[in-house]
């Protein structure tokens, strides 16, 4: 993987009094199936640490430069969702919401704290934003266009489906620990890995209200300085990869390029047909919006029918 830079890797013993594996195990479960309903954040944030001990750094560098440069993103937003005070002229309006917008939890993010999400193609962007048929959305394509590199979190697990792009990330992370813990110090392996899976699984398939995938995104996030989060894509089977980026990552480091407005006709699990109503070329950091031609969407992956 050229864009990435081992350098960042961090797997390291501390100085934790961790319990036998069979005990620790028992306590990631009980982490796992605690009721956090009346909890607040700090609750949650103790429990996690008080069963979990620690919360592990899954992740290294994603050069830019000479690396990820030009590798395009896509963010799929109901049209529903747009408030009434939102302009439909300013790209921020298909950028990461408001904080003020962000009312719930979502499984990177608490509430009151924006991320960006995205995928890393249109068809998993248009199903993870939960549209319906007949429903009309805005499909944005971003690039990525940083000055530096990016530092990552990794929530891919060991295995994945071969069509998804980004499975070798969680293979080499998954082997990287197995190695560096292994020097390190060998008899808390099998407590690093259980924890490394635990929080894979969670960002797979905890259902919302998101208490423990959104408290751990908002700790590597807003609180240890990452910039990126990746994690499978529930709403695929895993085939493709979601992205969970800071705000401030996307003002600086992605430029978005085009806007598709778009009806969903009909989907499945496997494939969406879509109607495209109005398309928003960005010039001189403006849109303007104009009608589709049959070239539009061939981009994307979608093709047109007859």
């Amino acid at each position: 993987m050229k864009n990435r830079d081992n350098s960042m890797n961090s797997y390291q013993t501390e100085e934790i009094d961790y319990p036998d594996l069979e005990t620790y195990k028992r306590n990631l479960n009980e982490l796992s199936d605690f009721d956090f309903s009346n909890s607040t954040y700090r609750e949650i944030y103790d429990k996690f640490h008080d069963l979990a001990l620690t919360l592990p750094m899954l992740g290294a560098k994603l050069k830019t430069v000479d690396g990820i440069n030009g590798h395009k993103l896509y963010r799929a937003r109901l049209s529903k969702t747009i408030a009434k005070e939102e302009d439909l002229s300013i790209i921020q309006t298909f950028s990461f919401p408001l904080s003020t917008f962000c009312k719930t939890n979502q499984r990177a993010n608490i509430k009151h704290k924006s991320v960006f999400y995205c995928a890393d193609e249109a068809f998993p962007a248009i199903k993870e934003c939960g549209i319906q048929d007949d429903e009309e959305g805005y499909l944005s394509v971003w690039e990525m266009a940083g000055n530096r590199d990016l530092k990552y979190a990794t929530c891919l697990p060991l295995e994945l489906p071969n069509k998804n792009g980004w499975a070798e990330y969680g293979i080499y992370h998954h082997d990287f620990l197995i190695k560096e813990q292994s020097a390190l110090n060998k008899t808390l392996l099998n407590h690093k890995v259980a924890l490394r899976n635990f929080i894979t699984y969670k960002f797979m398939n905890e259902k919302p209200p998101y208490f423990l995938s959104s408290m751990l995104a908002n700790e590597y996030m807003y609180e240890n300085g990452v910039d990126l989060i990746m994690y499978p894509s529930a709403k695929t089977f895993q085939e493709y990869t979601n992205f969970a980026i800071h705000p401030n990552v996307v003002q600086t480091q992605l430029k978005c390029n085009k806007i598709y407005k778009f009806k969903v006709i009909k989907q499945d699990k496997e494939q969406v047909r879509i109607k495209f109503i109005s398309i928003g070329h960005i010039t001189n950091d403006k849109i303007e919006w104009k009608k589709p031609t049959d070239k539009d969407g061939t981009e994307l992956g979608f093709r047109k029918l007859k």
